[in-house]
């Protein structure tokens, strides 16, 4: 298959010409893309899988080529939210495909998903789908043995509280630490893991054949469908979870009820606490945004979060909160702030570069361009999907060198990694190796003007949006400096160098 340019220059147009806010209900409204699934063999299980349905390779020819992009954004923020990760789900080989790639897909298409809809209906989604049952041991996690209960698993409990809702500390709206005699308080303790641990035994991996019949019995992993509750396996005494004021039922579960009921309430108990809103939406801006976001702006997404503005008031509502990450007067006027901005992710930017220049994808005669460009960020320290544990690729509150802010990204900045940012781009502009690999940048390269000041004007408008600096120091002048050079070469030779020169510096690598 070989896809065209699937991004063509006029689309920076086309959001100037519609507006931010068309543009972006648009994308809003795109419908969900799908990660193939690994189609299924039968024994003996012989031949090579197909490198390109590796979950990592189909993110990133889907970034290049998909229409819903905006919503492929949002999956990539909430995967490293609600982390699940390829090096936590053994390969047993239990069929004749791969668990690790099977899993991955089925978890990556939930967040595609459900990235514009309710964050509880994901974060009950994802915690039965098998990946999370494996990554963080949920699934065959009994609560009941032939003697009675037994102690639970605390894993995917303490995960559930710290990572995916409510964080380690006590917030306010604005995002801030809630204080108490100058103490920062916590937002759970040991006890109430254990008690969401034993809420949530009793589900097993999917099985045609049911639950096992034995209490205690557990079934080995399967990736093709969510999984199941088996009751035997499952503590029913009532339990106290987190005890707040509007606490659905006060804070206890349902006494002798099913591992499906309990498992509802304890999402409940966590989704309608105070910390979850400003806790997720803070992370959420950060992603998409800014790594220092204003308390004003985490307190006007939080409030969108909280109450979605409609009839039914609705409590995260992701398309309304993401939207109004975008629309935020902070959001679009990077001036506002000189803490503005976050260091571009090497999957962000391999993709921005390349949408930028519109390349073509190949896929034919054996050519693997996605799982190409998964090894290139891989290079740069993020393959997707791969984080390496279950606190993502770097902690949300990673400080910014040289500063007291935080810059998550820069977590994966170091001096291999900023020399391969460099030796990605000039293999991209001045070699082969990605044309060979089904990424033709040609095409694309022809559409950018090739006279110095038009040169620099396309990137100024189609890489900085209009806010290229300016001034002897500015990076206009160095360019400008730089392609009157007698030893800047022809015109193709200095859309190269332009490129290059822009692409590497803080105005690009930052973005704003």
């Amino acid at each position: 298959m070989v896809i065209g340019q699937p991004v063509p220059t006029e689309s920076v147009e086309h959001v100037l010409s519609v507006g931010i806010g068309a543009a972006l209900v648009a994308q809003l409204d795109e419908p969900a893309g799908v990660f193939a699934p690994t189609p299924p063999r039968a024994a003996p299980c012989d031949g090579a899988f197909p490198a390109e349905l590796d979950p990592g390779s189909q993110f990133f020819v889907d970034t290049l080529t998909g229409e819903d992009q905006l919503r492929l954004r949002t999956t990539f923020a909430l995967s490293q939210i609600l982390v699940v990760s390829t090096n936590g789900i053994p390969e047993n080989r239990t069929t004749c495909n791969s668990e690790k790639r099977d899993a991955m897909v089925r978890y990556l298409n939930a967040l595609r998903a459900g990235a514009f809809g309710s964050y509880r209906e994901l974060l009950e989604q994802i915690t039965l789908e098998p990946a999370m049952g494996t990554f963080l041991n949920m699934a065959n996690n009994v609560g009941m043995g032939p003697s009675g209960a037994i102690t639970a698993n605390e894993n995917f409990a303490r995960e559930l509280l710290q990572l995916f809702t409510l964080g380690t500390y006590k917030l306010n709206d604005r995002g801030e630490r809630v204080l108490v005699g100058g103490v920062p308080q916590p937002a759970y303790n040991e006890g109430d893991v254990k008690a969401f641990a034993r809420t949530l035994t009793g589900w097993t991996y999917p099985s045609p054949s049911g639950c096992p019949t034995n209490v205690g019995g557990k079934l080995p992993a399967r990736y093709d469908g969510p999984m199941i509750p088996c009751q035997q396996n499952h503590n029913s005494a009532k339990a106290t979870l987190l005890v707040y004021p509007g606490a659905p039922a006060a804070g206890v579960t349902t006494d002798g009820a099913t591992a499906r009921k309990h498992l509802e309430e304890a999402l409940d108990n966590v989704f309608y606490h105070p910390n979850l809103p400003p806790f997720v939406s803070k992370q959420l801006i950060q992603h998409l945004v800014t790594s220092n976001p204003s308390p004003e702006y985490v307190a006007r997404v939080v409030d969108k979060f909280k109450d979605d503005g409609s009839t039914l008031h609705r409590r995260g509502n992701l398309r309304v909160v993401i939207r109004t990450i975008l629309l935020d007067p902070e959001a679009r006027n990077p001036t506002i702030l000189a803490s503005y901005g976050r260091l571009r992710a090497p999957a962000e930017l391999l993709t921005r570069v390349l949408r930028a220049l519109a390349v073509a994808v190949d896929s034919t005669g054996g050519k693997t361009p996605g799982t190409y460009l998964n090894q290139r960020s891989g290079l740069l320290g993020q393959s997707v999907p791969k984080p390496p544990s279950v606190f993502s690729y770097y902690p949300p509150d990673q400080p910014a060198p040289g500063s007291d802010l935080v810059g998550p990204e820069f977590g994966l900045l170091d001096t291999n990694t900023i020399t391969q940012r460099a030796a990605f781009l000039h293999a991209l502009l001045h070699t082969n190796v990605f044309t060979n690999a089904g990424i033709d940048v040609g095409a694309g390269l022809a559409l950018v003007p090739g006279t110095p000041v038009e040169l620099i004007d396309w990137i100024d408008q189609h890489l900085l949006h209009g806010k290229m600096s300016t001034g002897p120091a500015g990076l206009r002048t160095t360019l400008t400096e730089a392609l009157a050079d007698s030893r800047s070469g022809d015109a193709n030779a200095k859309k190269r160098l332009a490129l290059f020169l822009t692409i590497l510096s803080p105005e690009f690598e930052i973005q704003r």
